[in-house]
């Protein structure tokens, strides 16, 4: 299934999506389905990230309970391999 959305961007980045698109032989829409959806991976990852912090800040600052290093450590691991994975789909 898809949806039509229609964008108002500017006339230099219409032009450059449409050499993109004639160059690859696609339809300027798969042009920028291809290019956004790691960048949206990438942007709802960073925002989980951040909920998951300020949650965790808000109840350290309402109880005084705090989490260990070691929790801490995890959760930037985690971080690390969604980040590499975006990447790593984005051919980086």
């Amino acid at each position: 299934m898809s949806r039509q959305l229609n964008l108002r961007v500017s006339d230099q980045f219409a032009e450059r999506l449409d050499r993109v698109a004639k160059r690859f032989g696609q339809p300027m829409a798969t042009v920028i389905e291809s290019l956004g959806t790691p960048a949206l991976e990438a942007a709802e990852a960073d925002a989980q990230f951040e909920a998951e912090a300020f949650t965790a800040w808000e109840e350290f600052q309402l109880t005084g309970r705090h989490v260990t290093s070691d929790a801490i450590t995890a959760m930037f691991d985690s971080a690390l391999i969604r980040s590499k994975a975006v990447a790593a789909s984005d051919g980086r």
